[in-house]
């Protein structure tokens, strides 16, 4: 299983191997809410449409004590290096990744470059 951050589920997702099992977070989910809130006009409609494609996709994991339990291990690493950056959402899907003992797939990944020893990070292009 690979865990797809939100920077690849508002990607198209043309290109992910078909035969790989993927899954998403329900933190991810909070965040396209958050896209759907503040959208408007056809950008509305857009995000709403891509949010009820996901939820027919996605069983949406939820964040669960051991969850937080991997956050803690994360947050803690960060917080030597970049204070606020360990309470960024980026870190919560991080754990989820953690917890799990699966790779993020991730737009992003230098973000988390400083966890990288602890959650394998896949790059999307």
């Amino acid at each position: 299983m690979i865990l797809l951050d939100t920077s690849v589920l508002i990607s198209d997702m043309v290109g992910l191997d078909p035969n790989q099992e993927y899954a998403a977070s329900i933190l991810s989910r909070a965040e396209l809410e958050l896209g759907v809130a503040i959208a408007q006009g056809e950008l509305l409609d857009e995000r709403r449409r891509r949010l009820a494609r996901l939820d027919n996709i996605f069983d949406w994991l939820p964040f669960t004590e051991a969850t937080t339990r991997a956050y803690g291990i994360l947050a803690q690493t960060i917080h030597a290096s970049a204070p606020a950056q360990g309470r960024r959402i980026d870190t919560y899907i991080a754990a989820h990744a953690l917890e799990l003992g699966v790779p993020l797939l991730t737009a992003n990944p230098k973000d988390l470059n400083c966890i990288s020893h602890l959650v394998t990070l896949l790059p999307w292009t």
